[in-house]
């Protein structure tokens, strides 16, 4: 305790990094005051009850940071932004401006972003509409009444506006604040859920003390299992050889390269639900549309993710899909290989160049794999437990317990790092 006193007292005696921890918390407190704010017109508690009754909307309503199942100003939350982002890094492997704007480092990384940034505002548009639909189709209760004109578009450019509003707060916790500030609102709000579901679950759907006492377990399996997934690494080792500068001999040292077994960390969930967001508004727009062929297609693609077991079978195939692609774009083989070889390293056992990128390479896809699987079978575990236990409750769900725990694991590194630098002894 008094270890954890002083690294409190030690973070605080920082002036920046008080200021920075400061900051992160009163843009949390304007996001949190905005979540709590509903639309005109909708009829929260109707809404609640058609969430807690589909998985496949619970889910969903992870994604927005828990504001889509109160229908708050911020309802869509920052699902347009990240929809966005995967188009651009999808772009990237096909259009070949894109990529070496990537290549660029940070000046191409901006132009990107304020692309992105463009895009997400059609997005969000597209979202808001289907959200309209979706409250006044998804209940024999009205959820909300009919719009037209200008009550039509002042509901939809609200739902925008909410929307880039937390982009924009984001991309302020990230530049002055503590963490990347997307990951970080999205788990804020599924904290703040996530009480009231687990009392809900208990309350209202008859759950015994043992199947209590098996969730409480199944959480703390879930916890200790995220950390030692997301903390495990493989470490490649590297030899540099001795040269000779001047009158002195440099280098001969031993290293190695750490490969973590889940290298794209959250971010294959929130792409995985960003992709299946996208379909499911569609499916709900077009579900009216006079045309009988696209009425009928609109109608079975939604009939199809609103099945839970159809929903998880792709859910958990498209996991696995992000979790290869995003860990190939955040770490590749080529520039390790390269780097090694400018620095006089070698892998033992590998040559320099082609032969130690096709090791690392053999290394990460199995890592990968194992990381893949695992984050598919925590995102999969509402759907067990429901079919186990009949909670419908997506508070069980491994998803919300993986962003929790890997955005306070990325912030802890992010604030230890920050006093490592300033020559303070840290016990986090």
């Amino acid at each position: 305790m008094q270890k954890i006193t002083n690294t409190i007292r030690q973070i605080f005696s920082a002036p920046d990094l008080r200021r920075k921890i400061l900051f992160t918390f009163f843009v949390i407190v304007i996001f949190r005051l905005f979540a709590s704010i509903p639309a005109p017109g909708v009829n929260v508690a109707t809404l609640a009850s058609v969430f807690k009754n589909n998985q496949a909307l619970s889910v969903l309503n992870i994604f927005s940071g828990g504001t889509l199942s109160t229908a708050a100003i911020v309802g869509i939350g920052l699902g347009p932004f990240i929809t966005a982002t995967v188009i651009f890094q999808f772009l990237a492997y096909i259009v070949p401006k894109i990529k070496d704007l990537q290549e660029q480092g940070e000046r191409g990384n901006k132009i990107i972003n304020q692309y992105t940034r463009i895009i997400t505002v059609p997005i969000a548009l597209l979202q808001s509409y289907g959200i309209y639909l979706f409250l006044l189709n998804a209940s024999q209760t009205p959820i909300i009444s009919k719009l037209s004109g200008l009550s039509l578009l002042t509901f939809i450019l609200t739902l925008t506006a909410g929307s880039i509003f937390l982009m924009w707060l984001g991309e302020l916790i990230t530049e002055y604040g503590v963490g990347d500030g997307i990951s970080l609102l999205i788990a804020l709000g599924i904290l703040a859920t996530l009480p009231e579901q687990l009392i809900s679950a208990i309350q209202t759907q008859g759950v015994n003390g043992i199947v209590i006492i098996v969730l409480i377990l199944l959480f703390i399996g879930m916890i200790v299992s995220i950390i030692l997934i997301n903390e495990s690494t493989r470490n490649v080792p590297v030899n540099y050889t001795r040269m000779a500068r001047g009158m002195e001999l440099v280098g001969g040292e031993k290293s190695y390269i750490p490969i973590k077994i889940n290298t794209a960390g959250v971010m294959p969930i929130i792409f995985a639900l960003s992709l299946l967001l996208l379909p499911t508004e569609l499916s709900q727009i077009l579900q009216n549309n006079k045309n009988h062929i696209i009425h009928i297609v609109a109608t079975n693609v939604f009939s199809f993710l609103s099945n839970q077991t159809y929903y998880g079978i792709l859910y958990a195939i498209f996991i696995i899909f992000m979790t290869y692609f995003y860990t190939f774009i955040v770490f590749k083989p080529e520039d390790v290989a390269r780097d090694i070889q400018k620095q006089g390293g070698f892998v033992p056992g590998f040559r320099p160049g082609k032969q130690t990128e096709n090791y690392i390479y053999d290394i990460l896809l199995r890592l990968t794999f194992v990381g893949a699987i695992f984050l598919a079978v925590i995102a999969l575990i509402p759907l067990i437990v429901q079919a186990s236990t009949n909670i419908s409750s997506v508070s069980i769900g491994g998803t919300s317990i993986l962003i929790i725990v890997t955005v306070i694991l990325t912030m802890i590194k992010n604030i230890k790092a920050q006093m490592i630098t300033r020559s303070y002894s840290v016990y986090i």
